[in-house]
């Protein structure tokens, strides 16, 4: 341990646990410890008997309740959005790899007559929905149009509307929106926590709703959420595998962790059982250096153990409910999470729920009631609080980074964000994330046809399948053999067509037109991919055989540009669609950015190489 290091991360929560992953990617030599003898911290997923001690301060479970080592009880329940930033965080280091995930069943929205309704998922539901009423829907839909087609770099979309200056309020009323619509729209689609939302500029307001939509059209499933299986404690282990494959060095149940500075205040190294390890920086979430956070507030929550799952939820099997403030006269809303033994997290027939909000009183009992209430017989239930932090420290005198304390939030857009920030204030560069081929463009292209049901076969990075069940005849794989994943996948019917292929053709024609990439002599049929070829490398390159998938796609697409859409059908169904288009993408719009200096564009370029080269068979 006498040794020194660029950084030291003391904790291995999700957070902590994702800098240790990227800084060691970059290449910095890195030091990951924890007080606790496992991974996670407060993020970690807890077996029965684990949960039991903690909360009972016994080892003895009951019986009726199944097997001990099923139980993965997560600490801090959220579900992921199947477009956010922790799902480009995943594809961008490769972690995915290490994980499977599920789509989850669905998302519902409570209102104050105690009845829950489905957020929904399709254009069916939408009609069917008692959310709203007939004239309201009409004034909706207009609203929505708006938000879909809303794109930043094109003026024209705007109608006439500055979102950095226009607030989320004035956009609203100029729909005309009942309170209930308002309600439903900000809490249960654009997820804020509160309305205070509604003086705040517009365009954030804007792209969460957009971001939800993007989530719901990914992957087949009923909710824009996905949710690994065995529990979240297997994404703080995923991103330390990958610290660990890039050099990172962990030391679990190491004790008494001090942080050591020298005479001007800055961290010079950790001081464990007698052993310093020296640094440059040090990492840690606020439990380490209590002395540099302020509380902010805090979160209260029940652990629930059921045999049953949610009434009135369509016996779905993973759910989230959004109960908003004013359903309930509260200062902030209320969540509700389930998931259950489809997910791996509990034995058969068993589902764990979790009902949380940032605590308003001193009594958890009765102030989570309400969404208590929703759950039906419990079995067990277990309550617990935690207080809420933020670092007050100067982190370029002190050389220490501290992390925020997890909100009560169902969903990981905050912790990543909290992520991204840490990791530039570190490293002083912005990490940008693989973008998902997801956005306005696809929008605009489904107003004229039906929604794909999924483009899942898009991102072959991650591995989803539903939350559904497997039939009852079928003996799934004890924990500890590898099985390979069940992948969503989605074939284009001749109606809708494969929208996102549709637009990859597209990109890839204007990347072989631009930039004088192909030869001056050749047609507007006939590309020079002479440039791409020789940027490639023989160990990082594309084979011949991509190559003249993409030009069969780009004069197939040219070949039909009356009908792009079954043009891109056609080609999804004859050839496959292209695999890696979320590396494509990212070198393409680094090609945008950066014009004629591809230089910048090299690692992008041989990431979207080495992927498919990886997705070839063999």
């Amino acid at each position: 341990m006498d040794e020194e290091y660029d950084v030291i991360v003391l904790g291995t929560g999700l957070k902590e646990c994702i800098l240790s992953g990227l800084l060691s990617v970059d290449g910095l030599k890195v030091l990951h410890m924890d007080r606790n003898d496992y991974y996670g911290g407060e993020s970690s997923s807890l077996n029965l008997t684990q949960l039991w001690k903690r909360f009972r301060g016994s080892d003895t479970p009951q019986e009726n309740l199944g097997a001990i080592r099923e139980y993965n009880v997560d600490m801090i329940p959220k579900f992921i959005m199947a477009n956010g930033t922790l799902v480009q965080a995943l594809i961008h280091t490769d972690v995915t790899k290490y994980l499977n995930f599920k789509a989850v069943d669905g998302s519902f929205v409570y209102n104050k007559g105690k009845v829950i309704y489905k957020v929904p998922a399709t254009d069916v539901e939408a009609l069917k929905s008692p959310l709203m009423g007939l004239f309201e829907k009409r004034r909706a839909r207009k609203f929505f149009i708006y938000v879909q087609d809303y794109d930043e770099k094109d003026p024209k979309s705007h109608e006439g509307l500055d979102l950095s200056k226009v607030t989320a309020r004035e956009i609203i009323s100029k729909y005309g929106l009942e309170d209930d619509t308002i309600d439903f729209i900000g809490h249960a689609l654009a997820l804020h926590n509160d309305d205070d939302y509604l003086d705040q500029p517009a365009i954030d307001f804007v792209k969460r709703i957009k971001l939800y939509a993007e989530s719901l059209a990914r992957f087949q499933g009923g909710s824009p959420y996905i949710y690994p299986l065995y529990g979240l404690g297997e994404l703080p282990q995923a991103f330390a595998r990958l610290s660990a494959v890039y050099g990172g060095t962990y030391m679990l149940n190491k004790p008494e962790c001090k942080v050591e500075f020298d005479s001007s205040g800055k961290a010079i190294g950790v001081t464990s059982a007698g052993e310093t390890a020296k640094c440059k920086k040090v990492v840690c979430d606020p439990s380490y250096l209590s002395d540099k956070v302020k509380k902010v507030g805090r979160v209260t929550r029940a652990v629930c153990i059921m045999s049953h799952p949610i009434p009135d939820t369509n016996d779905a099997h993973s759910v989230q409910i959004i109960l908003p403030q004013k359903q309930l006269g509260r200062k902030s809303d209320m969540y509700l999470f389930c998931c259950s033994y489809a997910h791996n997290v509990a034995p058969k027939g068993k589902y764990i729920a979790f009902v949380s909000a940032e605590a308003e009183t001193d009594n958890p009992e009765e102030e989570l009631k309400p969404g208590i209430e929703l759950l039906g017989p419990i079995d067990e239930i277990f309550y617990h609080s935690y207080d809420t932090y933020v670092p007050t420290n100067k982190q370029e005198e002190d050389n220490c980074f501290i992390s925020g304390t997890y909100d009560a939030t169902t969903h990981f857009e905050s912790t990543v964000a909290d992520v991204l920030e840490m990791y530039t204030k570190i490293t002083g560069k912005v990490l940008t994330l693989i973008t998902m081929f997801l956005g306005s463009e696809v929008k605009r292209s489904s107003r004229s046809s039906p929604r794909p049901r999924s483009t899942a076969s898009h991102s072959p990075s991650v591995h989803t399948e539903r939350s559904t069940p497997r039939p009852s005849s079928y003996s799934s794989p004890p924990k500890t053999e590898t099985s390979t994943p069940r992948t969503a996948s989605y074939t284009p019917s001749p109606e809708t067509g494969n929208i996102s292929l549709y637009l990859v053709v597209i990109y890839l024609e204007k990347s072989f037109t631009r930039h004088d990439y192909h030869s001056s002599g050749s047609t507007s049929d006939d590309y020079d991919f002479s440039w791409w070829k020789r940027r490639s490398s023989s160990d990082e390159g594309m084979s011949s055989g991509f190559m003249e998938e993409i030009k069969d796609a780009i004069k197939t697409y040219q070949a039909s540009k009356k009908d792009p859409v079954a043009a891109a059908a056609e080609v999804a169904n004859t050839s496959g669609s292209i695999a890696c288009v979320t590396q494509a993408k990212a070198f393409q719009d680094c090609l945008d950015e950066y014009e004629t200096d591809i230089s910048k564009c090299q690692s992008l370029m041989d990431m979207w190489c080495k992927c498919k080269k990886s997705s070839m068979p063999l």
